[in-house]
């Protein structure tokens, strides 16, 4: 079978149950092809939703930091 995906002009298709299915344009991806694929995006996904969830901690932590710098120049400002 092939392992990169087949681009498909026209071809007709025959589902589990029989029923041929006419298609135009496209692509074929063999199971292999689909499998691989298919776990590329989960992981890219995860990634993702991970780098997501730091940000509000670093954006969060930045304003803390700033405001703690803030308020350290004034209080010198005062002497």
């Amino acid at each position: 079978m092939e392992s990169q995906p087949l681009e498909v002009k026209k071809g007709l298709v025959h589902t589990w149950d029989g029923e041929p299915h006419e298609v135009e344009g496209g692509a074929y991806l063999s199971p292999e092809a689909y499998l691989r694929t298919n776990a590329e995006l989960e992981k890219l996904r995860q990634q993702h939703v991970e780098s997501s969830a730091l940000m509000p901690a670093l954006v969060f932590g930045a304003g803390l930091l700033g405001l703690a710098a803030g308020f350290w120049l004034a209080r010198r400002g005062d002497d």
